[in-house]
């Protein structure tokens, strides 16, 4: 089997959470792993949320490079947060972190719980919580930031190289029908969001005219003098800098027949 290694990708929150049962230190499970003290082969006794891709390793052995400085014992158990890291005829993960089995992790290990689906409702839980927003409506438009006033005194600063992981940022007009969280006194609000598919942005929503849903929307400050496309967004006398609604996780964006389940999951 073809080995695909991840290790190049930037790490973010620990895309996978297993119990697992450490069965030997300064050991892998396949050769394309570099053997050290903080690798060790591992038994997934139980996956707890992950992608498609771990979501089937539960009852198999796998490499895990250990997080944190800690020993680890053979026969010990713990819930590894870690994130893919080889794949081959076996697997190999980074753990982030590893704790020991207590009984606040029960709640996490609710039986026959989906794997991938709790991980997805975990995502959406994050970013509800951090939400300044949460709208439900329709998108009446999609455009380009407006350009900025001229200014009397010359051009401006001159623009910068555009980087190859540009966002190509769009604005989206979302005339609203309920707000759910947050505060917002007009009918309408705008969300900035990138068009670009570039590895960076693909995840991020692409809102299309006419969609319906609801919106997770967070205030972001943006240096608009480092996006050339967003300078027309600051206020004058704001030294280049715009606060603004964006939306940049696929869990800022959902059909509205989840209305009533997103509307149970907001803390008050």
């Amino acid at each position: 089997m073809a080995t695909k290694t991840r290790s190049d990708l930037p790490e973010g929150p620990p895309a996978i959470i297993f119990k697992g049962t450490v069965k030997k230190i300064k050991s892998a499970t396949m050769k394309e792993v570099p053997i050290s003290d903080r690798t060790a082969v591992v038994r997934v006794d139980q996956v707890i949320e992950a992608p498609r891709t771990f979501a089937h390793c539960g009852g198999q052995d796998i490499t895990v490079e250990l997080g944190g400085k800690k020993k680890v014992s053979v026969g010990e158990q713990f819930i590894f947060h870690a994130n893919s890291w080889i794949f081959g005829d076996s697997v190999a993960v980074r753990a982030v972190t590893q704790e020991r089995v207590t009984k606040e992790h029960l709640a996490l290990m609710s039986p026959g719980g989906e794997p991938t689906e709790q991980r997805k409702n975990r995502q959406l839980q994050k970013r509800l919580n951090a939400a300044d927003l949460v709208v439900s409506g329709k998108v009446a438009a999609v455009t380009i930031p407006p350009e900025p006033v001229p200014s009397t005194r010359g051009a401006g600063a001159p623009r910068k190289p555009v980087s190859e992981h540009d966002p190509k940022w769009r604005q989206a007009v979302i005339v609203v029908d309920q707000t759910h969280k947050g505060k917002h006194d007009s009918k309408q609000v705008n969300v900035l969001f990138p068009a670009s598919t570039d590895v960076r942005w693909y995840k991020a929503p692409k809102f299309q005219v006419g969609q319906k849903g609801v919106f997770v929307l967070h205030k972001t400050k943006i240096k608009t003098d480092e996006h050339h496309e967003l300078r027309g967004l600051a206020p004058r006398g704001a030294a280049g800098e715009a606060e603004v609604y964006t939306a940049l996780d696929p869990a800022d964006a959902h059909p509205l027949k989840q209305q009533a389940v997103i509307k149970e999951m907001i803390r008050p």
